[in-house]
């Protein structure tokens, strides 16, 4: 059988998206199980090198701290360690982020940018042309420079990989930085400076997340942080309430003193008013010596009350006397005791209607509202799922010395249309099993819970279902009564008010497909 030239051409360029492909593939799973900067110079110099043809490979940093670029990374040792606190200020940088496509500059032209003594000695020898490429990233400002021995424009080919490298070293970069910020690596000895170890923008904070509501936590933490104004934080179990406390405490300036943390359902009540204030020797019997409480312990820094709507009605008066006079007395003790501290509290409970009930005292609530920042569940921040899932098979990678794994698409679908009613810490302990059962380098599969789509009946058989099947119904109801059309004039995303990506999302992710509502 004989082919046109037009078919042929077509075969060709098949087999060559097909071998681009491939090579990607290989790339990136190398690049997936990278967790530092040595394991990072190995897999640049002994297989990109050769796959991509270039002699020359680095990678340019912004640091807010510095107010300019630093050399990350250089595939010629000498010269990360030679220019690691160089700050470079150009602005050909901003041009390279502004531009859609890798930026092309011939070797006499390389004088101008100003980066010819860092970029390496090839630039005197070998090299005669430098791609300098945006890597997109909502963490950091980068700058990927590469530099090629041969001549001429790169081929369309070259550029379509380059640009797919630049997205997987977004997803490398932040794993390195991550790990070298938050998990150490033990048994490994750290040649990072302090300064070098801060890429990580202050206003990221410890919390995972780029979803539109934890930019506004973040934000509320900014506005928040430097005050010693009390804070309540709201929101459903397992959302990172603790994480939030913390990252006030650490952007305050209370940093350099202590963050006393008490969970007040944890703690049995005849022992928490001795917990919260101390107790003097012989006061009670048990009382062997004087016993500092947490409000002491706390003295010019930070007291994280925890689960403070189960605070005993009783020691709510004492707890509101201690906020408002700023001192405090011994259980057993006969003089008062000045304290300087700073309450956040945390709370899963609905406060108004715990008043209401006669659970919580209105005045300890007023006191206690003046900075309300709530946590919203993940299933409103259902975009954080990826980022999240990540950042825990990192975390439980290198804390079980297991290699760096990564998550197949279809164990991410299952977790994206997950409804989550543990919340963060629910993935958490998901991810953490996935790691643990998962013998390949690739996690295929995540047991998730799902206790959450049980309905219930009450006495009079009125039948209870959980939000998600709610939900779920709804939106079955509102398609059948369209006839099956989502877009359009007369589609249910129209009649919903909803864009039809944001309808088509929420069908996946609640399991609705066409035999369900074209029956």
């Amino acid at each position: 059988m004989t082919h046109s030239p037009e078919n042929n051409e077509i075969l060709k360029r098949i087999m060559q998206r097909e071998q681009e492909q491939l090579l990607l593939q290989s790339i990136c799973e190398s690049l997936a199980m990278t967790e530092n900067r040595a394991e990072f110079h190995r897999v640049v110099n002994s297989e990109l090198k050769s796959k991509l043809e270039f002699e020359h490979f680095c990678i340019f940093l912004y640091q807010e701290a510095k107010e300019g670029y630093v050399l990350f990374y250089s595939s010629e040792s000498s010269k990360s360690l030679q220019f690691k606190d160089e700050v470079i200020k150009t602005d050909f940088f901003d041009r390279v982020l502004n531009s859609p496509d890798p930026v092309l500059i011939p070797k006499p032209e390389i004088i101008k940018t100003g980066l010819q003594f860092i970029v390496g000695e090839g630039y005197k020898n070998t090299i005669k042309k430098t791609l300098f490429c945006n890597v997109p990233s909502k963490r950091f400002q980068v700058v990927l420079c590469l530099g090629y021995s041969k001549d001429g424009k790169p081929e369309r080919e070259d550029l379509r990989l380059v640009r797919q490298l630049c997205s997987q070293l977004n997803i490398t970069l932040t794993n390195i930085l991550l790990l070298e910020k938050y998990i150490p690596l033990h048994g490994q000895s750290n040649q990072v400076t302090q300064d070098e170890k801060i890429h990580i923008p202050a206003h990221d904070m410890g919390i995972v997340g780029s979803s539109e509501p934890m930019q506004q936590v973040r934000n509320l933490i900014s506005m928040v942080s430097e005050s010693d104004t009390g804070v309540i934080i709201l929101g459903e179990s397992g959302t990172g309430k603790e994480l939030v406390a913390k990252a006030i405490h650490e952007n305050s300036g209370r940093k350099n003193k202590k963050l006393i943390k008490i969970n007040c359902a944890a703690i049995p009540e005849n022992l928490l008013e001795s917990e919260l204030f101390g107790h003097e020797k012989g006061s009670f019997t048990g009382a062997v010596s004087q016993k500092k409480g947490k409000f002491e312990m706390a003295h010019n820094g930070t007291l994280f009350l925890d689960e403070i709507g189960e605070l005993p009605i009783e020691l709510q008066v004492k707890l509101l006397r201690a906020l408002q006079e700023k001192e405090i007395e011994r259980i057993g003790g006969h003089k008062t005791i000045a304290v300087n501290v700073r309450i956040i509290a945390a709370t899963n409970r609905d406060l108004q209607q715990e008043i209401t009930k006669g659970n919580f005292r209105a005045d300890l609530y007023y006191r206690l509202n003046i900075f309300p920042i709530y946590i919203p569940s993940l299933k409103e921040r259902i975009e954080d799922v990826k980022v999240l899932a990540q950042f825990f098979v990192q975390r439980f990678c290198v804390k079980n010395k297991q290699k760096i794994k990564t998550i197949s698409a279809k164990a991410m679908r299952t977790l994206e249309m997950h409804s989550w009613p543990g919340n963060v810490r629910e993935l958490e302990h998901a991810i953490e099993r996935a790691v643990l059962l998962s013998p390949e380098k690739t996690i295929k599969e995540i047991a998730v819970s799902s206790y959450n789509d049980k309905t219930y009946t009450t006495a009079d058989n009125t039948v209870i279902k959980s939000w998600r099947e709610f939900e779920k119904d709804y939106l079955l109801s509102v398609l059948k009564f369209c006839n099956g059309r989502i877009s359009g004039d007369n589609g249910a995303a129209a009649l919903l008010d909803l864009p039809p990506t944001t309808l088509k999302s929420r069908m996946e992710r609640l399991g609705i497909k066409k035999r369900h509502y074209l029956s």
